[in-house]
This record gives structure tokens, C-alpha cells and sequence, in this order.
């Protein structure tokens, strides 16, 4: 189920993209995001900042048992080295017409006011897009402008389906993988003036059936702020082995 949340690129060029034949719904869409209790999933992962890589890591993903967490059981996802920052932990609920992300460890106040929201729904059809979440005056937990007040923000994110295509990974091709694009935008209002920004965080991912996430790509790009100077950081992350306790039904 690893999500949003993400090698050589030369190891990840993909196929042209294909559309699903069918106008209906994608049969058992549900597969392509496994979360039995045991699954393990190894990545190997590079962070680009502008045009020069800053680092290259491995990042272990396991679903490890359930908890409860806004009144419903969830499914605890652990990460060795998410991102290269090391150890995380987080919370997914499951029904049959959505995945829920109910937060994590570490998280920030900004995240905090954001959960839980809507990772995936069901039914979903091929060029169909749903709204993740959308809030406005939400409170940034940083002062940016340095007035000592913290900025507020509007953000909206959205997640569109754009078909299926081959991909290959370290862990395999995979001929007819989901593609899925997601789109956040934080718009922040500088207390001191009022100014505009807009933080822009882009993934494409893709997905194989009864596997999950086999290549993930972020880029996230923050504008320059009074003294604070503009960046761009771009994650990728791709299968390096088949989870070690798969899933798969004949």
C-alpha cells in the first residue's frame, strides 16, 4: 500500500502509456494495494536536490500489525529509512470503498491538522481523479517571515488515474503496472504582508497488482521566502526484490 507518500534513472524508463480498454471501473483495483500483515517490501532510493544527488539509500517498508487510531482499526506501515531520515511509522484504515491515512511518527503540527484524509477510493476508473483533501487557514507551523506569528495555509491535493504501463525496476518488469500522478498545492499567507506562496509537491507512482508500489517518484519544490531560498527536491524509489511475503492469487 505504500503511498504518497516513492536507482539509476536509466533502471526506470517505462513503456508508453496505455489505457484501460474498458470504460468501466478497473476490475479489483483493491490489489494493487496489498496490506497483509508480514508484507515486506525493499526499495532503493535516490534524492536529487536541482541537479545534484545529495543521497542514495535503502528503505525497508513492513505492514506491521493493527492499532486504533480517530475510533477504527488501522494497519501499522514501518519504514527503516523514509526519504533517508530514517525510521517512521504509518496508519492506513481499510474499507471496501477507500484507504484512509490516519497520520504517523514522526509528523509534524502542520500534518496533524491535516489527518486523517482519503489515500485511495474505490471504484476508480481510468482518467478519473479524487480530491485527497482540502482545507483552507490551516496553521503552517513555522513563522516564515519572522514577525513571530505562523503562517496559514490552504492546501489541496488531488490524485488522478492515468492508465496502465510497463515498468521495470531491480525487482522486474511489470507489463501492465497503474499509474497513478498526485498533486498537493500549500498556499501560504506570510502574516507580516500577506504575500502569496506556493509549495508544489508532485508524485507518480506505479502499482502492480497483488505487489503494490514498485516505483515512486516525488518531486516537491518550495519557493524562496524573505531569506530562505528557493529548492527543489526530487525522491525516487523502486523495487529492489519481490515482498518477501507476497500475496498473489491465481
Amino acid at each position: 500500500m505504500k503511498v504518497m507518500n516513492i536507482i539509476v534513472i536509466a533502471l526506470l524508463m517505462t513503456s508508453t502509456l496505455t489505457a484501460n480498454a474498458e470504460e468501466g471501473p478497473i476490475p479489483e483495483l483493491e490489489r494493487y494495494f496489498p496490506d497483509e500483515i508480514g508484507m515486506r517490501w525493499t526499495y532503493e532510493g535516490t534524492i536529487d536536490e536541482k541537479v545534484q544527488k545529495i543521497a542514495t539509500y535503502t528503505n525497508v517498508s513492513t505492514v506491521k500489525g493493527t492499532t486504533r487510531k480517530d475510533g477504527v482499526e488501522v494497519k501499522i506501515f514501518t519504514e527503516s529509512n523514509q526519504a533517508n531520515q530514517g525510521p517512521a511509522e504509518h496508519y492506513f484504515s481499510r474499507n471496501d470503498d477507500s484507504v484512509v491515512y490516519h497520520g504517523g511518527e514522526p509528523t509534524t503540527p502542520f500534518e496533524s491538522k491535516l489527518v486523517p484524509y482519503l489515500v485511495m477510493q474505490f471504484p476508480l476508473r481510468v482518467g478519473q481523479s479524487f480530491t485527497q483533501v482540502e482545507k483552507s487557514a490551516v496553521p503552517y507551523g513555522q513563522d516564515l517571515d519572522g514577525d513571530g506569528i505562523e503562517e496559514l495555509a490552504a492546501v489541496m491535493a488531488k490524485v488522478t488515474v492515468e492508465g496502465f504501463e510497463a515498468v521495470s525496476v531491480p525487482a522486474g518488469r511489470f507489463e501492465k503496472a497503474l499509474k497513478l500522478t498526485g498533486l498537493m498545492k500549500i498556499k501560504l499567507t506570510l502574516s507580516k504582508n500577506n504575500e502569496l506562496f506556493e509549495l508544489v509537491d508532485e508524485t507518480t507512482s506505479w502499482f502492480a497488482r497483488d505487489i503494490g508500489m514498485v516505483k515512486g517518484i516525488e518531486t516537491i519544490k518550495f519557493p524562496a521566502v524573505d531569506t530562505i531560498p528557493a529548492t527543489s527536491t526530487v525522491i525516487k524509489e523502486a523495487l529492489s526484490a519481490l515482498p518477501e511475503k507476497n500475496t498473489v492469487r491465481q
